[in-house]
């Protein structure tokens, strides 16, 4: 096996993939673009590993009888100078709040497709969701296994569609809170609100601007003010199901469309009319987005930023975005223009790992499952500053090395390491775990740190901490 097709296999598995497991690096030599190119066309599928977990909907009838169990509680207890009786959110919701993070954690360390998986945690973060309210802690995890997982691999409009209906994308944004100040609804509470002296309700923009410039265009995508405003207008009445359990069903996870609330009246976006009426007149739009060069340059910017470096080669962004036009915004294309690059195989580590990628890394090369029955997995991705599904802020996780490099958390890093070099099996020299998951970006000086430590799980420790184990 020639030192190229090695030093591919390390860029096949750790760059685009989730880090080696044992033997993974020789199997992956053979034809390392092959091992990542078929797992575009035939990926393994995460169903069984995730099955048990509840839908969005059945997540959202649970919650709505437990708040109504919690606050009658309450209120009877109130009423008879007592405690309520009724357990928290919390500890009701505690094995399905361990569940989410676990069972995705333990199929992230097992996964046959860790390309496929990585374009999850991509996808999950370009369509990022925080689980900073009580509902959120739970629709976070199953917006990812209802619409990313199944999307990502068809068109971008279609997944882009099922996102911004998700039940946990319209509570997160706060479109719940968005009224048509025209509308039946919006008139109606509005003079009540008058005659009471109280603020009036309208639109809410938060879901419509990070559409614009999160999900599609970018920030310099050329969008104006009244962009904003026209989109946050076209999808008035989108709701999560809970907040309007009567209404007509929109997507297929749980939202409705609540026609009262939505306002009135053709649109303009970005210079084009959408004269639609109803939920029609919001997807129209979204479509529209979804096929603009902007978007195209957007998308193409951030998967090659993602895979390849930091500040990705102009010349590989411009022909994804080209690609990303020329097929209507199928993304499979765009992945394997991506993959064939001869910019995504070019030597050496231009990123560096993220928190969850480290950790899973870590375990995909001990060939260790973390522990699905508590809630440690968490914990350890909250010490190394990444605690799971709550980014803190809609633009989600930073993507560039210096978002993640500091004295705190390298740190932290080597403590990981250390307490983790006790897994590796007796049997396995550390030298062999390098050669394993590093391969031949092991270094000298890494060499002879492991070659000369004090003990097994010293020398262990030594590998997960390297600067070569850091980057990918």
């Amino acid at each position: 096996m020639t030192r190229k097709r090695r030093e591919q296999a390390v860029i096949a598995v750790n760059r685009f993939g989730l880090g080696a497991r044992p033997g993974e690096l020789e199997e992956v030599a053979r034809d390392p673009r092959e091992w990542v190119l078929a797992q575009l066309e035939k990926p393994a599928s995460a169903g069984k590993a995730l099955d048990r977990l509840p839908d969005s909907q059945d997540y959202q009838k649970r919650f709505t009888e437990w708040r109504q169990r919690f606050y009658a509680a309450r209120r009877a207890a109130e009423k008879n100078n007592g405690e309520a009786d009724e357990p928290g959110f919390g500890q009701t919701f505690r094995q399905e709040l361990l569940d989410e993070v676990n069972l995705r954690a333990a199929w992230q360390c097992e996964t046959p497709s860790p390309v496929m998986e990585r374009l999850v945690m991509f996808w999950s973060n370009h369509f990022t969701v925080s689980a900073e309210k009580q509902m959120l802690r739970l629709l976070a995890g199953s917006m990812e296994r209802e619409v990313i997982r199944p999307g990502m691999s068809g068109d971008f409009a279609s997944m882009l569609l099922a996102v911004e209906q998700h039940p946990a994308m319209l509570l997160y944004l706060d479109n719940i809170q968005s009224i048509g100040p025209d509308s039946p609804a919006g008139r109606r509470q509005n003079q009540m609100a008058e005659k009471k002296g109280k603020p009036k309700r309208g639109l809410n923009e938060n879901l419509g601007r990070e559409i614009l410039e999160l999900h599609t265009l970018g920030v310099d995508g050329g969008y104006q003010q009244q962009d904003v405003e026209e989109l946050a207008r076209g999808i008035t009445g989108w709701r999560p199901w809970f907040a309007s359990r009567k209404a007509p069903k929109l997507g297929e996870h749980g939202s409705v469309f609540v026609n009262s609330l939505h306002q009135p009246g053709e649109r303009v976006l970005l210079g084009r009319n959408f004269e639609q009426k109803g939920a029609v007149q919001g997807r129209s739009m979204l479509r529209h987005l979804a096929s603009r060069p902007e978007t195209a340059g957007f998308v193409a910017h951030k998967l090659a930023r993602h895979f390849v470096a930091d500040e990705p080669p102009k010349a590989l962004v411009k022909k994804l975005a080209s690609i990303y036009q020329s097929h209507q915004g199928k993304l499979l294309p765009v992945y394997r223009a991506l993959f064939t690059s001869e910019e995504a195989w070019q030597p050496g580590a231009p990123k560096f790992r993220r928190p969850d990628e480290y950790l899973i890394a870590v375990h995909r090369a001990l060939n260790h499952q973390p522990d699905v029955k508590r809630g440690r997995w968490r914990a350890e991705m909250k010490l190394l500053g990444q605690l799971p599904f709550q980014p803190g802020a809609p633009a989600g996780w930073g993507d560039r090395a210096g978002d993640w490099i500091g004295a705190d958390g390298l740190w932290k890093r080597v403590w990981m390491a250390l307490r983790y070099g006790r897994y590796l099996d007796k049997d396995i020299d550390p030298m062999e775990l390098a050669l394993a998951s590093i391969g031949p970006a092991l270094s000298e000086e890494t060499s002879l740190a492991i070659s000369t430590a004090a003990n097994h799980r010293q020398g262990a420790a030594l590998v997960l901490a390297s600067p070569e184990f850091q980057w990918r």
